[in-house]
């Protein structure tokens, strides 16, 4: 279950449990000229950054394990039109 909350133009934050019990909170800005970022923290999981501007796309993935971060991956992504 997802309940959003717009907090003004430019921000909305996201609350998700699922059906596991397990939760995550989403908080999504608009950067202006359809870019924007979406950062999600998964508690005890992961933090996922997903960036998108114009034809780019970078999406980061934090694993949390205990207190260490390794792992981080990077995609990045543009996309091409003919």
């Amino acid at each position: 279950v997802t309940i959003s909350q717009q907090l003004n133009d430019d921000n909305m934050l996201s609350p998700t449990i699922s059906r596991d019990g397990s939760l995550s909170l989403a908080w999504d800005r608009k950067l202006g000229d359809h870019n924007s970022v979406r950062t999600t923290l998964n508690p005890n999981r992961s933090v996922e950054v997903e960036w998108k501007d114009e034809a780019w796309t970078a999406n980061v993935n934090f694993p949390m394990e205990e207190d260490s971060m390794k792992g981080a991956t990077v995609h990045i992504k543009r996309d091409v039109r003919f």
